[in-house]
């Protein structure tokens, strides 16, 4: 009897198991051209296609490979000498980040983009990161029948995020001519008003600098998207997670805009001054959207890193005053043009296939003619080359792939190196 008591509860639980939510099981099993090039990448794959990890030169990752600021590195250390300090970036911050913090971003904001941004720190919400405040918005601007607008091609990770939310419909743009290759978000931007005000979506979501492609919209076509936003009540989100990694030597009119009932931002540190891992975002938005936010951040994350906001306010602060943020974002920007060209360059002499030339960003897109998942693994096996495939971008990148020079900033003798690699392998095969 004993045991059979000891086993029955056993039984039960396998026999009910509960299952997941049907939202959850729809994102598990949506395929993701992260997951496939990780699958690609990883010991596994090594092992069975007999490839050395160590001459494997990777493409893929988008994320920046310079130096964090130095007076950055000092505000930590400064905070981990002070016991009193230290002691307070244990606590729990405000949920939508501290008033100190706050302010010192909209400072920030006003010091680099324009002196005469219309932006406070009640204008504000620090999160997690920008993913988390990405899918956040998401949450606060969506519902069930509503449609989400975004450019073809566009980040992968928001068709992802979006599909966490039940019964939200995704409708895309064209920006990317595939036939001639050519960015011609500006030379479409009456039709893309045309086809917000046709479509009247709830949502409309912009990348700028753009993944995958690293082109800048121009003023024109942001101000064209949000006098349409405005006239169908719909939500016009920029995702500015590469907003300071642009070249030229001026920024875009909207870069100082700031924000307004139909008109947030999305921001992160991660990108500029290299706080991938130290992770922080923010949103800027009306106080509608910052209050949303700030009772939906309570149910999920409860509240952002205090050490990071102090860190980076006392940065902020200590930059302005020596006007050295200015300097360094702009060498920072310079290093990562430096490889675009190198990259582009290399597309052009090894794989003599179309690219697009980088405005901004980590990025170019070439065009292979050949499926994206299908190129992405023959240049892992042939060459030992890591390429993003393009397909999950949007239609336009089907037969096509991104590529990233970002983590090759430090090592520009390997894009030369990757794509001559890759150029052989093609030509061979």
């Amino acid at each position: 009897m004993l045991l059979t008591m000891r086993c029955a509860p056993l039984f039960w639980r396998r026999c009910m198991k509960p299952k997941i939510s049907k939202n959850v099981r729809k994102v598990q099993c949506t395929k993701s051209p992260v997951r496939e090039i990780m699958d690609l990448a990883s010991p596994e794959f090594f092992r069975r296609t007999r490839l050395a990890p160590d001459t494997v030169i990777s493409f893929s990752g988008g994320w920046v490979n310079h130096e964090s600021p130095a007076e950055l590195r000092a505000a930590y250390a400064e905070i981990a000498r002070d016991a009193g300090r230290f002691h307070a970036c244990g606590a729990y911050s405000p949920t939508i980040g501290t008033p100190e913090c706050r302010a010192a971003i909209a400072e920030y904001e006003r010091h680099l983009f324009g002196s005469d941004m219309a932006i406070c720190q009640h204008n504000i919400a620090i999160g997690a990161n920008s993913t988390q405040l990405t899918a956040s918005l998401m949450q606060i601007m969506l519902n069930p029948g509503d449609k989400l607008l975004l450019p073809d091609p566009a980040y992968c990770n928001y068709p992802a995020q979006a599909a966490a939310i039940q019964g939200v419909e995704i409708v895309r743009f064209p920006v990317l001519d595939a036939a001639r290759w050519r960015y011609v978000a500006d030379e479409k931007a009456d039709q893309f008003a045309a086809f917000i005000r046709t479509q009247k979506p709830k949502m409309i979501l912009l990348c700028a600098p753009d993944n995958p492609t690293s082109q800048v919209p121009s003023t024109r076509f942001v101000k064209a998207t949000l006098d349409a936003a405005v006239d169908v009540g719909a939500f016009l989100v920029i995702d500015f997670a590469y907003k300071e990694i642009v070249w030229g030597g001026q920024y875009p009119e909207y870069f100082a805009w700031g924000p307004a009932d139909n008109f947030v931002t999305v921001h992160s540190n991660s990108k500029w001054c290299r706080g991938l891992g130290r992770r922080l975002g923010w949103v800027e938005g009306p106080p509608d959207i910052i209050e949303a936010l700030e009772a939906t951040q309570a149910a999920s994350i409860l509240c952002p890193d205090t050490l990071h906001q102090m860190a980076l306010a006392d940065y902020i602060k200590t930059g302005i005053a020596t006007d050295s943020i200015k300097p360094y974002i702009a060498q920072m920007a310079r290093r990562y043009e430096l490889a675009a060209t190198r990259t582009v360059q290399a597309v052009r002499n090894y794989l003599k296939m179309p690219c697009l030339e980088p405005q901004g960003g980590l990025y170019t897109v070439v065009r292979t003619g050949i499926e994206s998942s299908t190129f992405a693994r023959v240049a892992l096996e042939k060459a030992g080359v890591v390429v993003v495939p393009g397909w999950g971008f949007g239609d336009t990148l089907k037969d096509a792939i991104r590529l990233s020079y970002g983590p090759l900033v430090n090592d520009l003798e390997k894009i030369d190196v990757g794509l001559q690699r890759l150029g052989a392998a093609l030509t061979n095969k």
